[in-house]
């Protein structure tokens, strides 16, 4: 049996007028005349005239997507956001302590903008800026990189398993850090 969806339940909402639909969610909302005005005024001017192409905004076209979620999902989400979730982020952990711990390390996540596990595990060569910011005493990428792997890790009381991703696996199994054995 398929899971309801939050649009099922929010076309209950509609249909029933249980609640009031926020005009956010109006347009989405199949039959609703106040919808199908939202919905031409967002369409106005990105469609071409003659065209049967339904244009949608970048918002009207998340919500449409979103709420094909089922309620279970929502439900963890929730779960997530209230910090009740045995799942959390680097933000949502400091502080706290759990029996098992698992890091999953991606720099493709990262961007290149502030960690750098690459270069912080010897995975990767430190570029010029990276030495020159060492030499002087100033904070490094790889600096960042360690303080929040120390808060990872040291998030668990028993067990902690790291799953690491990197671009070259053979290089990335076979580096080590000089401080690893400290961490």
């Amino acid at each position: 049996m398929p899971e309801v969806t939050a649009r099922v339940v929010l076309e209950f909402v509609a249909k029933t007028g249980l609640l009031a639909v926020p005009d956010t969610l109006a347009p989405v909302v199949p039959g609703d005349a106040k919808a199908a005005a939202a919905e031409d005024d967002a369409k106005q001017g990105d469609q071409v005239e003659g065209s049967e192409d339904e244009d949608t905004s970048p918002e009207l076209s998340a919500w449409s997507k979103s709420l094909e979620a089922p309620l279970s999902q929502i439900e963890r989400y929730d779960l997530y956001m209230r910090v009740q979730s045995q799942f959390g982020t680097r933000q949502g952990v400091k502080g706290l302590e759990f029996p098992c711990v698992l890091v999953v390390i991606n720099d493709d996540e990262a961007r290149g903008f502030l960690l750098a596990y690459d270069k912080f595990f010897g995975a990767k060569e430190k570029t010029m800026a990276d030495l020159e910011n060492e030499a002087a005493g100033r904070e490094a990428g790889s600096d960042r990189t360690h303080r929040l792997f120390y808060v990872t890790c040291g998030r668990a009381e028993k067990s902690v398993a790291c799953v690491y991703y990197s671009s070259d696996p053979a290089l990335a199994r076979d580096a080590t850090h000089p401080g690893a054995a400290e961490l």
